[in-house]
């Protein structure tokens, strides 16, 4: 069953972010993220769905480098890219093979 689940990022530095779901997807989000926090990977991709009925990759990272963590811009930062984390570009790299 698709059940939907909208993520609003934060746009500024002491705003607000939302994770908008209908119960079945948080508790889905809720254990994949448990599933990441506890693994040996510390990376997993979740399928969501918006109200539109359209599907959208959530990609969960966890494994991040101290090095990349002091680097990394916040989300609200414009040059924010979280895909060019290591774990994030060895995953689309297996996945691409």
């Amino acid at each position: 069953m698709k059940t939907r689940l909208h993520l609003y990022p934060h746009t500024e530095p002491g705003g607000r972010a939302y994770i908008v779901g209908e119960p079945a997807a948080l508790r889905s989000l809720a254990r994949h993220l448990e599933d990441v926090a506890r693994g040996v990977v510390g990376f997993d991709v979740v399928r969501c769905y918006g109200s539109d009925g359209h599907e959208y990759e959530l990609a969960l990272v966890c494994d991040v480098s101290e090095d990349e963590w002091q680097n990394l811009p916040v989300p609200a930062d414009k040059k924010s890219d979280p895909s060019q984390l290591t774990i994030v570009k060895t995953f689309d790299d297996l996945r691409s093979d």
